[in-house]
Protein backbone atom coordinates (compact mmCIF):
# COMPACT_ATOMS: atom_id res chain seq x y z
CA UNK A 1 0.00 0.00 0.00
CA UNK A 2 1.30 3.66 -0.71
CA UNK A 3 2.09 5.93 1.48
CA UNK A 4 0.98 9.55 1.40
CA UNK A 5 3.47 12.32 2.41
CA UNK A 6 1.06 14.78 2.93
CA UNK A 7 -2.52 16.01 3.43
CA UNK A 8 -2.55 17.22 0.12
CA UNK A 9 -1.53 13.68 -1.33
CA UNK A 10 -4.42 11.94 0.81
CA UNK A 11 -7.13 14.77 -0.89
CA UNK A 12 -6.05 14.33 -4.32
CA UNK A 13 -6.41 10.78 -4.28
CA UNK A 14 -9.58 11.14 -2.73
CA UNK A 15 -10.77 13.71 -5.78
CA UNK A 16 -9.39 10.72 -8.34
CA UNK A 17 -11.24 8.16 -6.23
CA UNK A 18 -14.98 10.32 -6.23
CA UNK A 19 -13.91 11.01 -10.21
CA UNK A 20 -13.45 7.48 -10.59
CA UNK A 21 -16.30 6.51 -9.00
CA UNK A 22 -19.41 9.53 -8.85
CA UNK A 23 -18.85 11.22 -12.16
CA UNK A 24 -20.43 14.45 -12.92
CA UNK A 25 -22.54 13.76 -9.48
CA UNK A 26 -19.89 14.92 -7.53
CA UNK A 27 -19.32 18.60 -7.76
CA UNK A 28 -16.28 20.25 -6.37
CA UNK A 29 -16.00 23.28 -4.33
CA UNK A 30 -14.28 24.97 -2.01
CA UNK A 31 -10.32 24.83 -1.25
CA UNK A 32 -9.58 22.15 -3.15
CA UNK A 33 -11.31 23.78 -6.01
CA UNK A 34 -9.21 26.88 -5.79
CA UNK A 35 -6.07 24.74 -5.70
CA UNK A 36 -7.31 23.30 -9.19
CA UNK A 37 -7.53 27.44 -10.23
CA UNK A 38 -3.67 28.09 -8.89
CA UNK A 39 -4.81 28.97 -5.83
CA UNK A 40 -1.49 28.77 -3.53
CA UNK A 41 -3.31 27.65 -0.15
CA UNK A 42 -3.28 24.91 0.97
CA UNK A 43 -6.37 23.15 2.73
CA UNK A 44 -6.81 19.80 4.98
CA UNK A 45 -10.39 19.20 3.67
CA UNK A 46 -12.32 18.53 0.53
CA UNK A 47 -16.04 19.57 -0.36
CA UNK A 48 -18.68 18.52 -2.63
CA UNK A 49 -22.16 19.13 -3.43
CA UNK A 50 -23.48 15.84 -4.78
CA UNK A 51 -26.36 16.08 -7.75
CA UNK A 52 -29.00 15.31 -7.97
CA UNK A 53 -29.72 14.49 -4.93
CA UNK A 54 -32.47 15.49 -2.04
CA UNK A 55 -31.42 13.33 0.55
CA UNK A 56 -27.72 13.52 2.25
CA UNK A 57 -28.82 9.84 3.62
CA UNK A 58 -28.45 8.25 0.03
CA UNK A 59 -25.59 10.00 -0.48
CA UNK A 60 -23.82 8.25 2.51
CA UNK A 61 -24.75 5.32 1.65
CA UNK A 62 -22.94 5.12 -1.90
CA UNK A 63 -19.72 6.54 -0.19
CA UNK A 64 -19.97 4.22 2.87
CA UNK A 65 -19.84 1.50 0.22
CA UNK A 66 -17.01 2.89 -2.09
CA UNK A 67 -15.13 3.77 0.80
CA UNK A 68 -15.32 0.26 2.67
CA UNK A 69 -14.03 -1.50 -0.21
CA UNK A 70 -10.74 0.56 -0.43
CA UNK A 71 -7.88 -1.93 1.69
CA UNK A 72 -6.44 0.12 4.53
CA UNK A 73 -8.56 2.98 4.74
CA UNK A 74 -10.84 3.57 7.90
CA UNK A 75 -13.16 6.62 7.83
CA UNK A 76 -15.69 7.83 9.97
CA UNK A 77 -19.12 9.38 8.89
CA UNK A 78 -21.14 11.93 11.01
CA UNK A 79 -24.25 13.59 9.66
CA UNK A 80 -26.25 16.74 10.65
CA UNK A 81 -28.46 19.78 9.30
CA UNK A 82 -25.55 21.24 7.49
CA UNK A 83 -23.78 18.11 6.06
CA UNK A 84 -22.36 14.86 5.96
CA UNK A 85 -18.72 14.92 7.03
CA UNK A 86 -16.32 12.07 6.69
CA UNK A 87 -12.81 11.73 8.76
CA UNK A 88 -10.58 9.72 6.08
CA UNK A 89 -7.43 7.66 7.69
CA UNK A 90 -5.67 6.03 4.65
CA UNK A 91 -1.85 5.86 3.89
CA UNK A 92 -0.48 7.99 6.77
CA UNK A 93 -2.67 10.95 6.11
CA UNK A 94 -5.62 12.40 7.82
CA UNK A 95 -8.41 14.21 5.60
CA UNK A 96 -11.80 15.02 5.78
CA UNK A 97 -14.64 15.22 3.26
CA UNK A 98 -17.64 17.52 3.88
CA UNK A 99 -20.84 16.98 1.48
CA UNK A 100 -23.73 18.69 0.81
CA UNK A 101 -26.57 17.54 -1.63
CA UNK A 102 -28.78 19.64 -3.84
CA UNK A 103 -30.89 19.09 -7.24
CA UNK A 104 -28.99 20.74 -9.15
CA UNK A 105 -25.70 22.84 -8.90
CA UNK A 106 -24.58 25.21 -11.46
CA UNK A 107 -20.87 23.85 -12.48
CA UNK A 108 -18.18 24.00 -15.20
CA UNK A 109 -15.47 21.09 -16.54
CA UNK A 110 -12.34 21.11 -15.53
CA UNK A 111 -8.64 19.10 -15.99
CA UNK A 112 -7.83 18.11 -12.05
CA UNK A 113 -4.03 17.77 -13.84
CA UNK A 114 -2.88 20.66 -11.33
CA UNK A 115 -3.58 18.11 -8.25
CA UNK A 116 -3.77 14.95 -9.90
CA UNK A 117 -0.16 14.85 -11.71
CA UNK A 118 2.25 15.68 -9.18
CA UNK A 119 0.76 12.94 -7.04
CA UNK A 120 0.91 10.64 -9.61
CA UNK A 121 -2.51 10.19 -10.77
CA UNK A 122 -4.06 10.72 -14.04
CA UNK A 123 -5.28 13.77 -15.30
CA UNK A 124 -9.11 13.68 -15.26
CA UNK A 125 -12.28 16.47 -16.52
CA UNK A 126 -14.23 16.72 -13.14
CA UNK A 127 -17.17 18.96 -12.27
CA UNK A 128 -16.64 22.55 -10.21
CA UNK A 129 -18.86 24.59 -8.90
CA UNK A 130 -19.32 27.41 -11.48
CA UNK A 131 -17.18 29.89 -9.84
CA UNK A 132 -19.67 33.29 -9.42
CA UNK A 133 -21.75 31.03 -7.58
CA UNK A 134 -18.49 29.96 -5.60
CA UNK A 135 -18.01 33.48 -4.87
CA UNK A 136 -20.97 34.15 -3.81
CA UNK A 137 -20.83 31.54 -1.23
CA UNK A 138 -17.64 32.46 -0.27
CA UNK A 139 -18.21 35.61 0.33
CA UNK A 140 -21.37 35.14 2.42
CA UNK A 141 -19.15 32.54 4.60
CA UNK A 142 -16.73 35.14 5.57
CA UNK A 143 -19.70 37.75 6.34
CA UNK A 144 -20.67 34.77 9.04
CA UNK A 145 -17.37 33.19 10.50
CA UNK A 146 -15.08 36.07 9.34
CA UNK A 147 -12.32 33.76 9.13
CA UNK A 148 -9.32 34.85 7.11
CA UNK A 149 -8.77 32.22 5.18
CA UNK A 150 -12.25 33.16 3.48
CA UNK A 151 -11.21 36.39 3.14
CA UNK A 152 -8.26 35.39 1.45
CA UNK A 153 -10.20 33.64 -0.76
CA UNK A 154 -12.70 36.66 -1.59
CA UNK A 155 -9.21 37.66 -2.55
CA UNK A 156 -8.14 35.13 -4.67
CA UNK A 157 -11.37 34.83 -6.80
CA UNK A 158 -11.36 38.50 -7.12
CA UNK A 159 -7.89 39.18 -7.91
CA UNK A 160 -7.02 35.66 -9.94
CA UNK A 161 -9.83 34.84 -11.44
CA UNK A 162 -11.56 38.34 -12.74
CA UNK A 163 -14.81 36.82 -11.51
CA UNK A 164 -18.02 38.61 -9.72
CA UNK A 165 -20.21 37.10 -7.46
CA UNK A 166 -23.53 35.80 -8.54
CA UNK A 167 -25.44 38.70 -7.17
CA UNK A 168 -28.90 36.75 -6.49
CA UNK A 169 -27.34 33.76 -4.41
CA UNK A 170 -25.28 36.55 -2.53
CA UNK A 171 -28.60 38.36 -1.37
CA UNK A 172 -30.44 35.20 -0.43
CA UNK A 173 -27.34 34.19 1.91
CA UNK A 174 -27.46 37.50 3.38
CA UNK A 175 -31.15 37.57 3.94
CA UNK A 176 -30.74 34.08 6.12
CA UNK A 177 -27.09 34.92 7.30
CA UNK A 178 -27.12 34.61 11.26
CA UNK A 179 -25.11 36.90 13.32
CA UNK A 180 -23.15 34.92 16.62
CA UNK A 181 -22.00 36.15 19.59
CA UNK A 182 -18.79 37.61 18.48
CA UNK A 183 -19.93 38.22 14.77
CA UNK A 184 -22.30 40.60 13.60
CA UNK A 185 -23.33 39.08 10.32
CA UNK A 186 -24.33 41.48 7.17
CA UNK A 187 -27.58 41.37 6.11
CA UNK A 188 -27.78 43.45 3.06
CA UNK A 189 -25.15 44.28 0.19
CA UNK A 190 -24.90 48.02 1.75
CA UNK A 191 -23.76 46.19 4.85
CA UNK A 192 -21.86 44.10 3.44
CA UNK A 193 -19.47 46.48 1.43
CA UNK A 194 -18.97 48.49 4.88
CA UNK A 195 -17.93 45.26 6.59
CA UNK A 196 -15.80 44.12 3.86
CA UNK A 197 -14.06 47.57 3.58
CA UNK A 198 -13.38 47.99 7.26
CA UNK A 199 -11.84 44.34 7.58
CA UNK A 200 -10.01 45.33 4.21
CA UNK A 201 -8.67 48.94 5.16
CA UNK A 202 -7.49 47.47 8.82
CA UNK A 203 -5.20 44.60 7.49
CA UNK A 204 -2.25 44.51 8.68
CA UNK A 205 1.02 41.57 8.30
CA UNK A 206 0.31 40.36 11.82
CA UNK A 207 -3.10 39.84 10.24
CA UNK A 208 -2.72 36.47 9.05
CA UNK A 209 -1.95 34.16 11.51
CA UNK A 210 -4.78 31.28 10.86
CA UNK A 211 -2.82 31.51 7.22
CA UNK A 212 0.84 30.53 8.44
CA UNK A 213 -0.25 26.88 8.22
CA UNK A 214 -2.28 27.13 4.78
CA UNK A 215 0.41 29.46 2.52
CA UNK A 216 3.98 29.49 1.90
CA UNK A 217 5.90 31.79 3.54
CA UNK A 218 6.93 33.81 0.54
CA UNK A 219 3.25 33.95 -0.29
CA UNK A 220 2.65 35.70 3.31
CA UNK A 221 5.23 38.27 2.65
CA UNK A 222 3.41 41.35 1.91
CA UNK A 223 0.06 40.05 1.53
CA UNK A 224 -1.65 43.01 3.39
CA UNK A 225 -0.65 45.20 0.69
CA UNK A 226 -2.47 42.79 -2.12
CA UNK A 227 -5.11 41.98 -0.58
CA UNK A 228 -6.47 45.82 0.52
CA UNK A 229 -6.79 46.90 -3.01
CA UNK A 230 -7.75 44.12 -4.44
CA UNK A 231 -11.37 43.83 -1.59
CA UNK A 232 -11.64 47.50 -1.68
CA UNK A 233 -11.80 47.76 -5.76
CA UNK A 234 -14.39 44.46 -5.21
CA UNK A 235 -16.09 46.72 -2.72
CA UNK A 236 -16.29 49.68 -5.38
CA UNK A 237 -17.70 47.40 -8.13
CA UNK A 238 -20.48 45.91 -6.17
CA UNK A 239 -21.37 49.31 -5.14
CA UNK A 240 -21.03 50.73 -8.41
CA UNK A 241 -23.37 48.00 -10.01
CA UNK A 242 -25.91 47.10 -7.19
CA UNK A 243 -26.85 50.42 -4.78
Amino acid sequence: METFKSTEALLSWIIDFFAQKFGNSAILKGGMSLRLMHSPRYTNDVDYVFIPFDSKKDVKTLVEEALSLVDGLMFRISMNSKALRIIVDYAGQQAQIEINVEMECPSIAMSSSLLSIPYGYPARIIRVMEPGVAFAHKIAAWNERELMRDFYDVYQYESLFKTEPQMEILHRRLKNSRSYKNIVAAKDIKGLIEKMRKCAESLTENSFAELVPLLETVELAGLSFRMRPSILALCDKMEKKHL
